[in-house]
């Protein structure tokens, strides 16, 4: 096997597409409101496709609801309990690399992740935060309900900072993407080795 056969499928690993595992978009005409929040959401069967790469949050959606804020960076954490019907960060799972600014009402701001994997049939809590990780900022954010567009259900809630879900039916127009994880360097050199001496082998 020549080297120059061999390099295509050695950087093959590296050409991923993103798979979206959540989807709740902006209906046009949901809710919005000023407030810290928590938003709770269900994996289903990911896949390969684990390792988080972005979350779009969509700003708020009504007339005068414009007003621009942040920066925020988003935050994703395990569910402390589980249970999506409850508020409570558990552990860290990855932080935005990048800053958005909610400045359009409809739009749609991303979050890009570098890191992050997620399991299947698991709970996560979805913030942003202005500086102190962990605790969510001030924010006017596009929500989606039971009535207008809305698709959670049991499996996420939407919470205001006291804890409370915030109107028992509202969940935040978002969606969560990820991509099967590239191989670290080092695991990527070797295998690259291996298929090149066994190459070798096989000319002699």
């Amino acid at each position: 096997m020549k080297l120059r056969n061999f390099l295509p499928v050695f950087f093959a690993g590296s050409l991923v597409q993103g798979a979206v595992i959540l989807d709740v978009p902006s209906s046009g005409g949901g809710a919005q409101a000023n407030l810290t929040m928590t938003q709770t959401f269900t994996t289903g069967t990911i896949g390969a496709e684990n390792q988080l790469s972005e979350i779009g949050i969509f700003a708020a959606n009504v007339v005068n609801g414009n007003e621009s804020l942040g920066p925020f960076t988003i935050e994703l954490w395990t569910d402390a309990d589980g249970d999506a019907g409850t508020q409570g960060l558990g552990t860290l799972v990855a932080a935005s690399s990048n800053q958005i600014t909610l400045s359009t009402a409809g739009a749609q701001e991303i979050g890009t992740f570098s890191g992050g994997l997620l399991a299947d049939d698991t709970v996560y809590a979805l913030i942003v935060t202005d500086g102190t990780s962990g605790t969510p900022a001030l924010g006017r954010f596009g929500l989606n309900g039971a009535t207008a567009g809305g698709i959670l259900g049991s499996d996420g809630s939407l919470f205001e900072g006291a804890n409370q879900p915030f109107g028992n039916n509202y969940e935040l127009a978002f969606n969560v993407t990820t991509v099967a994880p590239v191989p670290e360097p080092t695991s990527a050199l070797l295998l690259g080795l291996g298929g090149l001496m066994i190459g070798m082998r096989r000319r002699r």
